[in-house]
């Protein structure tokens, strides 16, 4: 049985999967949420570079440090690149992954891990350091952390941050 790019695709965007991601990122922001944000876990979790970044945070971390500061290369001394460059293709991303992020909402609600009235309410926790494999593990942290930050910063400097237009 040959399987198709969709399907390929499927498994690894795994809507439960990344229903965890938005869970996670949900527990680090550890207060109710607009939903707006909840769209903007993915396309930044599931980048390597912005999951790299993310992975090494700590809880005084905020989105300007994490991703503001200036990174050289090794392979060029001379070239030191923003830590935004990580977030580049965000709105691509975001677009990508609207419905993905939509599909894993309905899933948190279903299972009664979150409730929406004006904004999300995290109502069961699962926390990232309860997972065994390295990769899922990293993956929540990074989650995690994203809420961490988040929560330091207004939804108008995320998305000035972003280059989110609001209408």
């Amino acid at each position: 049985m040959k399987m198709s790019f969709e399907h390929i695709k499927r498994l690894s965007l795994n809507p439960y999967m990344m229903s965890k991601i938005i869970q996670s990122f949900l527990e680090g922001y550890n207060a109710p949420v607009d939903i707006k944000l909840l769209f903007y876990v993915l396309p930044i979790v599931l980048n390597k570079d912005s999951r790299d970044r993310l992975v090494d945070a700590r809880s005084t971390s905020k989105i300007d440090s994490l991703f503001g500061k200036k990174e050289s290369y090794e392979s060029h001394e001379d070239l030191r690149l923003s830590g935004k460059a990580n977030l580049a293709g965000f709105i691509d991303r975001f677009n990508e992954l609207k419905f993905l992020t939509k599909e894993s909402v309905i899933i948190l609600v279903n299972e009664n891990k979150i409730k929406i009235n004006n904004s999300v309410i995290l109502i069961e926790k699962d926390n990232f350091s309860n997972y065994s494999n390295k990769n899922v593990k990293e993956t929540l942290k990074a989650g995690f952390y994203l809420g961490v930050i988040f929560k330091k910063s207004s939804i108008e400097h995320l998305d000035n941050y972003l280059g989110v237009k609001s209408s």
